[in-house]
């Protein structure tokens, strides 16, 4: 099974989204907010793509991508735009927000499952905005995890050659003092 992850803001909030689809593309497992619903996939004669959910529920409708990574969804008189992006990209456009009200503390964490390959930094290290802190390896790729803003680092929770949870802690930085 292949498995995308998605982080969509909405009204609530970002909240990640997940799928996984079998290798023949006829099964999927959508995951949202810690529950997970099967369904089987077709795509249809006229260009839709049909969902029916194990529980009977068919959706039903054209998925077009806009720029920007946001989705259009129609399906019969209803069009959405879905905003999703891949968790990097969304952590990256949405770094500057955090900025104005940031925290004293920033927690690195991955975004996935991997191995961690380099550590860049030492406890101590004054680190820059975009300055590189760790490679992750992750579904055969490797990342560039980088500071969203420049601080200390405060402490380094992971070893170089050792594979890490999703979600884990691996590098606290903290906020550099504003001069008065």
């Amino acid at each position: 099974m292949r498995r995308f992850t998605f982080i969509h803001r909405g009204h609530g909030g970002p909240e990640e989204l997940s799928i996984e689809v079998d290798d023949s593309l006829q099964r999927c497992v959508l995951s949202r907010g810690g529950r997970s619903e099967p369904a089987s996939i077709a795509r249809l004669p006229d260009g839709r793509v049909s969902l029916l959910l194990e529980d009977g529920r068919q959706i039903c409708g054209r998925v077009r991508v806009l720029c920007g990574g946001d989705l259009e969804v129609v399906t019969g008189s209803s069009r959405r735009k879905i905003a999703l992006a891949d968790p990097l990209r969304d952590r990256i456009a949405h770094a500057a927000q955090s900025e104005s009200g940031s925290p004293a503390e920033e927690e690195i964490r991955a975004l996935m499952p991997g191995r961690v390959i380099e550590i860049a930094v030492k406890r101590g290290q004054r680190v820059g905005a975009g300055e590189l802190v760790l490679v992750l390896e992750a579904m055969k790729m490797q990342n560039e995890i980088r500071a969203s803003r420049g601080g200390t680092v405060a402490e380094i929770r992971v070893e170089a050659g050792r594979a890490v949870e999703g979600g884990a802690i691996m590098v606290v930085l903290r906020a550099d003092e504003e001069p008065s």
